[in-house]
């Protein structure tokens, strides 16, 4: 078969256009479409819809420091020189005891229905009342809320917790998990297939065993470029080594194409007699960009399928 060339040399930025435009006019310039994955599994992919949250955080008023749950207002008038006593309260009590109550917590407890402050326990002094009773006695006021995490205060149900189209980092992984969602919609990552060819080419996994005799090369940019797309985002699968033979490139070529929405072909595009795959995308679709205005990278191919 006569190979035809189409070597030319096209601005970079026409390049590009006609290759946008090409997959504009397939339906194929928008992102991929959307999947659920886990969240332990969705960090750097992004989001294929806003995350709303289900649950506020915190979802109840949480004590945020250990100490005692008190009234507020019962504290008012206590100072150095007249400290005040509260009396305790068994932890799991929580209807309204009497004025001058006070409930042991720790950090992240619920604060008693009745109680809209807590005290450290570091600005408390035990002690046992003459009538037999646990106490405390503090030696300042509280206001209403003191460290007290209200409910809501991070997140409130229903808020926008991360918009569409935001790249998940570690900490976002965090939130949706505490806004109640264990998966989350992202978009599907990219399945690249990288098409090594060359009868010169010898796979790197081989090499310990058996050298490459002179004339052999050994095939490492498939290695670069499966590591570009999975630093971009995609799934890059590495198929093996196709030599420089017309039919078994078309035939490797079309089956990459079936299984994957991106065909790296490395080698064979510039205009040698070996070099088939601007015929062969010409063949099995269209061919787009013959050459490229730029050194090196001067036989880019461009097509689609």
């Amino acid at each position: 078969m006569t190979r035809t060339i189409y070597l030319e040399d096209i601005p970079l930025d026409e390049a590009w256009a006609a290759f946008r435009a090409a997959l504009a006019a397939a339906g194929l310039w928008q992102p991929m479409p959307p999947e659920i994955v886990s969240v332990a599994a969705a960090n750097g992919r992004f989001t294929a819809a806003p995350v709303w949250a289900r649950l506020s955080v915190p979802h109840y008023h949480a004590s945020a420091m250990d100490g005692y749950a008190v009234r507020a207002q019962d504290t008012i008038g206590a100072t150095e020189t007249r400290p005040l006593r509260l009396v305790l309260v068994a932890p799991d009590v929580d209807d309204a005891p009497s004025a001058g109550a006070a409930q042991a917590v720790n950090t992240g407890h619920p604060l008693p229905s009745w109680a809209n402050a807590v005290i450290m326990i570091e600005h408390t002094q035990p002690l046992t009342l003459p009538d037999g009773r646990a106490a405390i006695e503090i030696r300042a006021a509280v206001p209403p809320w003191h460290h007290v995490r209200p409910m809501g205060e991070d997140m409130v149900a229903t808020e926008l917790v991360l918009p569409a189209n935001h790249q998940l980092r570690p900490v976002d992984l965090g939130a949706v998990a505490s806004a109640g969602h264990a998966s989350v919609a992202v978009y599907r990552r990219p399945r690249v297939a990288i098409l090594p060819t060359g009868s010169e080419l010898v796979a790197v996994e081989t090499a310990a065993a058996q050298p490459p005799r002179p004339g052999q090369i050994l095939e490492t940019n498939s290695l670069v470029l499966a590591a570009q797309v999975a630093q971009w985002g995609g799934v890059a699968t590495r198929l093996p080594i196709v030599p420089d033979r017309l039919a078994a490139i078309e035939t490797a070529v079309r089956a990459a194409a079936q299984a994957h929405d991106l065909v790296l072909v490395n080698a064979g595009s510039s205009a040698g007699s070996e070099d088939y795959t601007a015929q062969v995308v010409q063949t099995l679709g269209t061919l787009l960009v013959h050459g490229v205005a730029v050194r090196p990278g001067h036989p880019v191919i461009l097509g689609m399928l």
